[in-house]
């Protein structure tokens, strides 16, 4: 006859084997991509963002336990719900930038998004939008919004990935003036793969 401490630790025993064994089925089975959409969606990250950042890139902290990476040598300033980062070469409102941000929030990202596209960005001189689709991020709800418009006479080109988790809406943007998206797209990309929420 088994003790109740001999019970529960089979008992344990057998909920961690078969916890496993269900984890094992399922990455199996859906493998490790994190955001699907429709396409143009950005790369898929591992569960967790990597220990270390990516040659050419730095780990930064962002609010609420938003981790990212940001080019080496851009410079960090706060802005209003987190941080952005400059291109040393060209940044600022008119260059090249990125930031990384987060803030309370859990509405519905997509309903909120489209309203407020409709009622900040549908009047900006060129605005385009190329691409506004639900996906998921790290098993969290996202958006992913892509545009482009025109600031003082200049095109310019947007990429946002948006998802809640915990109450909290995160963001990793990138923007930059559209004849230097091709070389600005990957960072936005390697920016992605690398966030997580600790």
């Amino acid at each position: 006859m088994r003790t109740p401490l001999q019970l529960a630790l089979v008992a344990a025993v057998g909920y961690l084997v078969a916890g496993g064994l269900i984890g094992v089925a399922l990455l199996a089975a859906h493998g490790s991509t994190a955001i699907a959409g429709t396409p143009g969606a950005v790369p898929a990250p591992s569960s967790s963002a990597p220990a270390g950042p990516p040659a050419g890139f730095q780990q930064v902290s962002g609010p609420n336990g938003l981790v990212t990476v940001i080019p080496d040598g851009w410079k960090t300033s706060s802005i209003r719900n987190g941080f952005q980062a400059d291109d040393p070469a060209n940044g600022g409102a008119s260059g090249r930038f990125v930031r990384y941000q987060g803030v309370a929030g859990d509405a519905d990202l997509f309903t909120w998004l489209t309203a407020y596209e409709k009622q900040s960005w549908s009047t900006q001189p060129g605005y385009q939008r190329v691409q506004m689709t639900q996906q998921k991020f790290r098993d969290d709800p996202a958006v992913l919004w892509e545009f482009t418009y025109t600031l003082n006479g200049q095109p310019r080109h947007v990429k946002i990935l948006y998802w809640n988790a915990d109450g909290t809406q995160y963001d990793v943007y990138a923007s930059a003036p559209a004849a230097n998206w091709a070389q600005t797209s990957p960072l936005f990309d390697t920016m992605v793969a690398n966030s997580a929420v600790r």
